[in-house]
């Protein structure tokens, strides 16, 4: 019988309040371990970027290997936390979708005219596929390029953009 793997037994967590994340003169992400060790060029990944995009961030080196992980963002030196939290959201762009003026299809293709959080938006969108509605109302877009879009709560729409997007729902 094969025995158990234990998760860290295949999980490196990381000793978050004794890393060092910060900028180099490139503007990369750089980590600095508590065993001296040093990496520049580095990524960070959300492991669960929808339910709990503050915990068990993947940090990456340049050639996409795994260094470790940060178990909770709070953890982290004040300042690491801050640089970490700025890349992140750099990341996991997602503009927040307030008012939906036009959905419009044509050749398989449905054109949104949206008004969001960083002002007006078009775009495509190739499969109701790509509208995802989840709990208290919130709904993720995925348009034709990749790009995302959320409703935080497609409850608070107005009744016309709320019309509008039901017809995808």
């Amino acid at each position: 019988m094969q025995e158990a793997t234990s998760i860290t037994d295949e999980v490196q967590f990381l000793d978050a309040p004794n890393v060092k994340i910060a900028r180099n003169s490139f503007e990369e992400l750089t980590v600095e371990l508590p065993d001296g060790a040093s990496h520049a060029n580095v990524e960070a990944v959300r492991s669960f970027p929808l339910t709990d995009s503050n915990k068990y961030i993947t940090l990456l080196d340049s050639e996409g290997e795994e260094i470790g992980i940060i178990q909770d963002i709070k953890q982290l030196p004040r300042e690491s936390a801050e640089i970490l939290v700025s890349e992140l959201q750099k990341r996991y762009f997602m503009p927040k979708i307030t008012k939906i003026h036009e959905l419009d299809g044509e050749f398989g293709v449905t054109r949104w005219v949206v008004e969001t959080n960083r002002g007006p938006v078009t775009f495509g969108m190739r499969t109701r596929y790509d509208v995802v509605s989840l709990d208290n109302g919130r709904v993720l877009i995925k348009d034709a390029d990749g790009n995302r879009y959320e409703i935080e709560n497609y409850h608070h729409l107005d009744l016309a953009s709320l019309a509008l997007l039901e017809t995808q729902l």
